[in-house]
């Protein structure tokens, strides 16, 4: 936990903040489809995907910050090319408070990769990241915000494992990437 980031983890880190960006154009519409079947705003179905590359790099890297480092990576291309999904400033924001909470729900938790506290921080990450957009861009009332709450907890966290299955496979191939440290 203490000690240099290696370039290995930076480059990771660098590498898990692209792929949230690259596969925005590719899971924003497919999300509007499923969010607008069930009423709920769509980056709350998105969060599953897009909460589960920082949750990925917090695994794999185990310091606090990390999830927050992709976050700011994610927020500031997306902030400076006006990439898909761009809210403006507000788009700093709503990157970094999701996996601010990401990176305290692993300190919380102080455990990796149990299913339980893997589900839990991107869980709270994409209800907070819903909360946002709904109040701070889409104006939201206060009943449809409320109901899309459940599902981006559950959707947040179905992130959260998708991140620990990648996990896992990774370790198995990669054991260099376990977050044990041989120092």
């Amino acid at each position: 936990m203490h000690g240099r980031i290696t370039t290995l983890e930076a480059t990771f880190v660098v590498l898990m903040a692209a792929c949230g960006v690259a596969l925005k154009p590719i899971v924003g519409p497919m999300a509007r489809i499923v969010g607008a079947a069930l009423f709920v705003p769509s980056g709350t179905i998105a969060g599953a995907i897009y909460m589960m590359w920082p949750t990925l790099a917090a695994l794999v890297v185990r310091r606090f910050g990390t999830a927050l480092l992709v976050g700011l990576i994610e927020g500031i291309v997306v902030l400076i090319t006006g990439f898909y999904g761009s809210h403006g400033i507000f788009s700093l924001i709503v990157y970094l408070v999701p996996c601010l909470l990401i990176d305290v729900g692993f300190v919380v938790t102080r455990r990796y990769q149990n299913r339980l506290t893997v589900f839990i921080p991107p869980a709270l990450g994409n209800t907070a990241g819903t909360v946002l957009v709904a109040v701070l861009i889409m104006h939201l009332p206060t009943i449809p915000l409320l109901v899309s709450l459940i599902p981006a907890f559950i959707f947040g966290g179905l992130g959260g494992w998708l991140a620990l299955g990648l996990y896992l496979l990774l370790i198995k191939s990669y054991p260099q990437f376990s977050g044990e440290r041989t120092s």
